[in-house]
């Protein structure tokens, strides 16, 4: 079975989980944090994929971040369980997959807009309406900066891509012309 599939599985348990709880955006806010110390440690990442080292120390390990985080107890046993079933490399992946049914379940949408030159803030408030008129839930834009496009936007919105830099544009007339 694929480690995508099995992080989604894991995910959807912690969502399940958090939804009884009601505890849905702290619990995705915790989990975040833990998933963040997790990939910034190289150092943290050898010793829970290291098969010499044991089980034991591994949980204390796991306890002192859990700790350090101050985490809630859906997180610690969460955390606890993966670790025990050796899934805590998927950590990254399932935190992943997690805040995208987290954004599902309140009804929200990430957009990655490229664009060729810094925006002011009431065009990303425009174009944070726009995508949400578009897409029927209240989206959140993260903006990126790339000149190679010309001018134009380029929109992802999960794995859709709207593509509307003149890069493409000339591209397109290129193979137009080419192809007679």
């Amino acid at each position: 079975m694929s480690q995508g599939i099995i992080a989604r599985r894991y995910a959807k348990a912690l969502i399940n989980m958090a939804e009884e709880k009601n505890a849905l955006e702290n619990t995705g806010l915790n989990f975040s944090n833990l998933a963040k110390i997790f990939k910034d440690s190289i150092k943290l990442r050898e010793i829970f994929s290291d098969t010499k080292i044991s089980s034991n120390v591994k949980q204390k390990l796991l306890k002192e971040v859990l700790d350090k985080i101050k985490a809630p107890e859906l997180i610690d046993t969460f955390s606890r369980f993966i670790l025990f079933k050796r899934r805590i490399a998927l950590l990254p992946d399932i935190e992943r997959a997690f805040n995208y049914f987290l954004q599902e379940k309140l009804g929200r949408i990430e957009a990655n807009v490229t664009v060729p030159y810094e925006l002011q803030k009431e065009d990303v408030g425009k174009l944070e309406k726009i995508i949400s008129k578009y897409s029927g839930k209240k989206a959140s834009v993260s903006i990126n900066i790339d000149p190679t496009i010309i001018g134009g936007i380029v929109t992802r919105i999960g794995s859709v891509v709207i593509d509307g830099s003149v890069n493409t544009q000339l591209n397109q007339i290129r193979k137009t012309i080419i192809r007679g």
